[in-house]
């Protein structure tokens, strides 16, 4: 089988069962009735429709899938193809169906607790669709862009009781979802299943459906614009004013009952100020988040460990994604731990390359136990993190050139304006470009002033890499690059300042100038097209990627 792992996409770790756990774990099943997608899809924008149309015709529009080939697959448990069908989610059938499907079951903790959880692989549809050009569109973005809610009043959540069981498989597409038990009987799927590429999408899709979220509903159908969103596959938080979030609550709730849809019992049905969601520990009264307990029982776990000197190699890549996830919640910077991260990077390429298998034990060198053994320290004892309000109060231009580099300094308020630069030394020139823009921005982030501590600063950048490096905390290409980010980060956090970084186009960044020419050689005229630039910025006057 094969999968492509990363240390920045896994946060959960799964394994094949073993015997014991075979015996031990109860499959993850559940009776859930499927949901009106005819009354969901009613609801659903233009441009939306027409993206889950496409991607409902890839996922069950099988006629062209050649009939399956003869060679033996791997095969279900019986006893697991029977639960299966006890709860809706598998029928008997004739034999082999369109496509070789590989049925097979993971190994997951839930609450202190294994259980099995059922997988139908459909990697030939799967390549089919992918050679297609199928991309899947599933905005799940960076948990730190989630964080300002925590200053909303209060919130509230759903999460779909096994949700991809909810959507149910046309009938005349079942024969493409066939797969065989260790008894030699042949079953085919009535649901969803997780191990198709679509389904994630088309999940999130639904979910977001349901959840009123403006950036995929008609407006009339849009949550009221003073109550936050966000869905994340199977589920959904509201946050914002009590009674907005009871309402908005209250509507969800109706919606669910009219188009069948099952809610998990233990969802915060009232309006919380204390509630976890995707990992977080949200605590609107204090404005602070923090990591959810299940992810701090994890991670105490992995440090354990991490100081016997071995751990498996699927073992490591799932506690590189928590870490990286906690990082960001807690605001610990991933690029102080950058020779863990590079280690943790060769492991997930040994494993994409068949270099490494994923149950092998790998030996910790002292330096990678002693990094593995702060950073999880460091993200264990901070715990809680508050977020600063996002109101800016400087927004910071950074450009480099092979000559030097530039910054332009913008009080919100005042509209002030105050230009930097200087020259690069002859050892600075024989750096990459990359790494000047590095190196400009910590400049820039260090003249920040201390009169805007504890406020927000956003950093505008033409260069994607340094953009992406400023959101991440780190870059495992060049240390450089890594070390001067990080010292600028560094500097905004010891100032309790609120991070944003933004890209602006080359031929929009007035910091150009500065990084070309010396300071005494700009112009009052030069000063006003910078001028210019800066409101054509602020004002949305130009074509911008956030």
């Amino acid at each position: 089988m094969r999968q492509h792992h990363s240390v920045f996409k896994r946060g959960k770790q799964t394994r094949l069962p073993k015997t014991e756990d075979e015996k031990a774990s109860p499959l993850h099943v559940d009776n859930v009735r499927p949901m009106n997608v005819g009354l969901l899809r009613g609801r659903m924008s233009e441009t939306t429709r027409a993206r889950f149309d496409e991607t409902w015709r890839r996922t069950f529009d099988v006629a062209k899938l050649r009939p399956s080939s003869s060679r033996r697959v791997s095969r279900l448990q019986a006893k697991h193809a029977e639960e299966l069908e006890l709860n809706g989610i598998a029928q008997r059938a004739s034999g082999p169906g369109r496509s070789v499907n590989v049925p097979f079951t993971v190994v997951e903790e839930k609450e202190g607790a294994l259980r099995q959880r059922f997988i139908l692989w459909t990697h030939e549809a799967n390549d089919a669709i992918e050679a297609d050009g199928y991309e899947a569109q599933v905005p799940l973005k960076h948990v730190s862009t989630y964080l300002d809610a925590v200053h909303a009043e209060c919130g509230s959540t759903r999460d779909l009781r096994c949700g991809f069981y909810g959507v149910e498989v046309p009938r005349g597409a079942r024969d493409a979802f066939r797969f065989q038990d260790d008894a030699g009987d042949w079953w085919e799927l009535t649901r969803l299943p997780m191990g198709h590429t679509c389904a994630p999408e088309l999940m999130h899709t639904l979910t977001s459906t349901i959840a009123g979220h403006p950036d995929f509903v008609k407006t009339v159908h849009a949550v009221p614009a003073a109550v936050t969103v966000h869905t994340w596959v199977d589920n959904v938080r509201y946050a914002g004013s009590r009674k907005d979030v009871l309402e908005a609550s209250r509507k969800v709730d109706e919606l669910a009952a009219r188009s069948k849809v099952t809610w998990k019992d233990a969802d915060t049905r009232t309006a919380s100020t204390r509630y976890e969601f995707i990992g977080v520990d949200w605590d609107h009264q204090s404005g602070k988040v923090g990591i959810s307990a299940r992810l701090s029982k994890k991670l105490a776990r992995d440090l354990v460990e991490v100081r016997k000197g071995a751990m498996s190699a699927s073992g490591l890549e799932t506690l590189g994604g928590r870490l990286l996830h906690a990082s960001a919640i807690v605001g610990v910077f991933v690029g102080e731990f950058y020779f863990a991260l590079k280690f943790l990077r060769r492991l997930t390429n040994a494993l994409n390359r068949g270099e490494k298998a994923v149950d092998q034990t790998v030996r910790l060198s002292g330096s990678v136990q002693r990094l593995l053994d702060g950073w999880v320290r460091a993200v264990l004892e901070k715990r809680r993190m508050p977020v600063a309000a996002r109101v800016p109060s400087l927004t910071v231009f950074v450009d480099a050139s092979l000559e030097g580099w530039g910054g332009v300094l913008v009080d919100v308020a005042t509209n002030a304006i105050e230009v930097l630069g200087s020259r690069w030394s002859r050892k600075e020139k024989g750096l990459h470009i990359n790494e000047l823009e590095a190196l400009a921005f910590e400049l820039c982030v260090s003249a920040v002033p201390d009169k805007y501590a504890g406020g927000t600063v956003t950093v505008v950048v033409d260069n994607t890499t340094v953009q992406g490096v400023a959101r991440k905390g780190a870059c495992l290409r060049s240390q450089t690059l890594n070390d001067a980010v990080v010292n600028g980060l560094t500097r905004l956090r010891h100032m309790n300042i609120s991070l944003s970084v933004r890209w602006v186009k080359s031929a929009g960044n007035p910091a150009d100038l500065p990084s070309r020419v010396p300071l005494s050689a700009i112009s009052d005229k030069n000063m006003a097209d910078m001028a210019l630039a800066v409101r054509q910025f602020l004002t949305g006057d130009m074509g911008l990627v956030v």
